[in-house]
């Protein structure tokens, strides 16, 4: 069972007014284990020998794990599900510090990529940490086309970890 269900420790007010970001509940299991499988699908695909209901069934293990890894490493953090048209389409994990903002996770299903929907929000989240004076760090694997918009934003390479690159983008103080 989900244990997190609560809702967003700060205000994240949706980047786009067609969004809605909303607490993660229970309920959402499911979903969230079928976005996991769009994002991890075809690298199962390759292992020989599995057929679709062990790779299903691997990836649903996969899924459980790193949620019970987010709650245990990020128990303070926000788990939402961003929705469009009442329909969940992504997922957005952020961890809050007084120094920092972490992008733990952010995940759209397949039909949402290329949309402006990532970058939306990223907008809307280093907005807020620019305001709050925070670093907003995060990080991403390694041959990952999400790189080139990370840099985009400004983020830059702090550090590597198995087979992810940490990143981070300073704050950004805007004088008047």
């Amino acid at each position: 069972m989900m244990s997190i269900s609560r809702a967003p420790s700060q205000s994240l007010r949706p980047c786009r007014s067609d969004l809605v970001l909303r607490a993660q509940t229970t309920a959402d299991l499911d979903f969230l284990q079928d976005l996991f499988v769009t994002r991890r699908w075809a690298e199962v695909s390759a292992v020989p020998g599995w057929s679709d209901a062990q790779r299903r069934a691997f990836l649903y293990s996969q899924a459980q794990l790193q949620r019970q890894h987010y709650e245990k490493h990020y128990p303070g953090a926000d788990f939402l599900v961003i929705e469009y048209a009442g329909a969940p389409i992504g997922r957005l994990c952020l961890d809050r510090s007084a120094s920092e903002l972490r992008v733990v996770d952010i995940a759209l299903l397949p039909a949402w990529h290329g949309q402006g929907i990532g970058s939306a929000l990223l907008h809307s989240l280093l907005s807020q940490a620019d305001a709050q004076r925070q670093v907003c760090s995060l990080s991403v694997e390694q041959g990952s086309r999400a790189r080139r918009l990370y840099e985009r934003l400004g983020f830059e390479p702090c550090g590597e970890t198995g087979i992810h690159t940490q990143m981070r983008r300073p704050a950004r103080v805007h004088r008047e």
